[in-house]
């Protein structure tokens, strides 16, 4: 049975752990070890995500597949898409699911879940983006309807990347 749950501070060691697995498992044979290991330390650290946890507009949300921790998510409020999609927006900055929960419908779940959330506040679209060498995602984010609107840079360490940015309505 797959359920989720909002985020306690007492999470952050595990979210932590979750983040960089994750993150690794999808990019780390893309990108170079000092890379990596640069956007890791700046992104994930202990500090960040505690005041990530706080920040208004935000929700943060573990997904655990029979009590196992499966995965996680993040939406925000963000200025980023403000001149592309209006003020009233939501990003989905983060779903990540451990590869061996795969198929299994976390991915699904924490989707439905940021969805129903977007609706719930009112925005006119919720929005992500997406590194363009991520095929497993981008037909992920296709199945719930999600379309390319523009492209940024994401830094990874001294390289940039160009994600796909998506956006759906809630």
């Amino acid at each position: 049975m797959i359920t989720l749950r909002l985020t306690t501070p007492e999470d952050i060691p595990a979210l932590q752990r979750i983040a960089v697995n994750t993150q690794v498992d999808t990019f780390g044979a893309f990108n170079t070890e000092a890379n990596m290991n640069a956007y890791l330390e700046e992104a994930y650290n202990l500090e960040r995500l505690r005041k990530e946890l706080d920040e208004a507009g935000s929700r943060n949300c573990l997904a655990f597949l029979d009590n196992e921790l499966a995965g996680f998510m993040r939406l925000r409020r963000s200025t980023e898409v403000d001149h592309l999609l209006g003020t009233n927006t939501i990003e989905l900055q983060r779903l990540y699911v451990y590869a061996k929960f795969h198929g299994r419908g976390v991915g699904a779940a924490m989707m439905q879940e940021a969805l129903k959330y977007a609706g719930k506040v009112g925005v006119d679209w919720i929005w992500l983006g997406v590194w363009e060498r991520n095929f497993r995602a981008q037909e992920f984010y296709a199945r719930w309807g999600f379309e390319r609107f523009s492209e940024h840079i994401f830094q990874m360490g001294d390289d940039p990347q160009t994600d796909w940015l998506l956006k759906r309505r809630p």
